[in-house]
Formats: C-alpha cells, sequence, structure tokens
C-alpha cells in the first residue's frame, strides 16, 4: 500500500479530520452520528497515542520526530484541498472554515499576521485518543496550517501553537505569519 492509500484509510473518505474536523464527511459519516465507534479505530488511536508518546520521550528524537508528524498535517491538509480554491484570497479561506466548522479567525492585513482558533470540544482528528494522545502530536496540526496557509499565499509561513486541546486548552490557537 503507498502512502496516500494508507492515509485515505487511516484518516477515513480521503479527507483527514486532523486541525479542521471531517470536512469532505456528509454529516451522517461525522462522529456525532452517535453509532459505537469501531474497535480497531479505538485500537488505532490507542497505538498512535503510544507512538506519540514514546516519539516524544526520546530527547535525541523528538525534533526529528516532531517534523515527521509535521509532514502528516502537511498531507492531511493537501488532502483535503480547500485551501486549493482560496490561492490568493485568505479572507476567503477564513470564510470557508469558518462556514464548514465553525472557526474563527483574525486576519491583520498589515502585519501578515493570522489568528486561526479552533472552537472548543473534542480534538477532531480521527486518530486522537482525547484520554491519551500527548499534545506532541499537535505538530500534526501545525502541519496542516502551514500547508494551508503557504498553498494559499503562495510562500513560505511561520506557525505557532498558542493553545492546544490536547495539553488542557478548551481550544486550539494558531498564530500564522505569512511571508
Amino acid at each position: 500500500m503507498d502512502r496516500r492509500s494508507f492515509l485515505i484509510h487511516a484518516c477515513g473518505l480521503g479527507a483527514c479530520g486532523c486541525a479542521m474536523g471531517l470536512a469532505a464527511a456528509p454529516a451522517s459519516l461525522r462522529a456525532e452520528d452517535g453509532a459505537a465507534p469501531d474497535q480497531r479505530l479505538l485500537f488505532a488511536r490507542y497505538q498512535v497515542a503510544n507512538l506519540v508518546r514514546f516519539m516524544e520521550a526520546d530527547p535525541a528524537a523528538a525534533a526529528a520526530c516532531a517534523g515527521y508528524i509535521e509532514q502528516v498535517g502537511r498531507e492531511c491538509a493537501r488532502l483535503g484541498q480547500l485551501q486549493s480554491r482560496h490561492k490568493g484570497d485568505v479572507e476567503g479561506y477564513l470564510a470557508a472554515i469558518k462556514q464548514a466548522w465553525g472557526t474563527e479567525s483574525t486576519y491583520d492585513k498589515a502585519n501578515g499576521t493570522v489568528t486561526v482558533i479552533v472552537p472548543a470540544g473534542e480534538c477532531t482528528c480521527p486518530l486522537v485518543d482525547s484520554k491519551r494522545t500527548p499534545a506532541f502530536w499537535c505538530n500534526c496540526a501545525v502541519g496542516y496550517q502551514k500547508e494551508a496557509f503557504e498553498a494559499i499565499s503562495g510562500g513560505p509561513v511561520q506557525v505557532a501553537l498558542k493553545e492546544s486541546k490536547l495539553a488542557g486548552s478548551q481550544r486550539c490557537v494558531f498564530e500564522i505569519r505569512l511571508a
């Protein structure tokens, strides 16, 4: 199985929900439909949490592992492709994520700074076990934001995670500096 096939199967429906929820999934397929979770998915979440914990615990490998996790987030954003419809249009993208996911944002055009605020509630990444997954996994969401805003702006961006649900906050907050 190639990497794309793996990610499609791992994330579900070909559009990973890592940082932003299952954008492409019909409402009836989202977690809130009340269906009992698949035991394989629960086990996969448990194992991902273990893997992330092991990576974070090894100081010699943590920086490299954070980069790998960030790459997973970038791939997730590429699969979702919402940003590809908003090249050069930061405001349009921010309106789209507000409509699709209820994501709040601010855009300081003069300073080239965007703040993205993911609403309160469970982490929307389908690979996260909210009781076990360490905040180190949030490097995935950082990668997602980088990929999305680099595609929109056409240049490199810097992303800082200011708040994280996995680190105990009620919401996730990202500060994005556009080039």
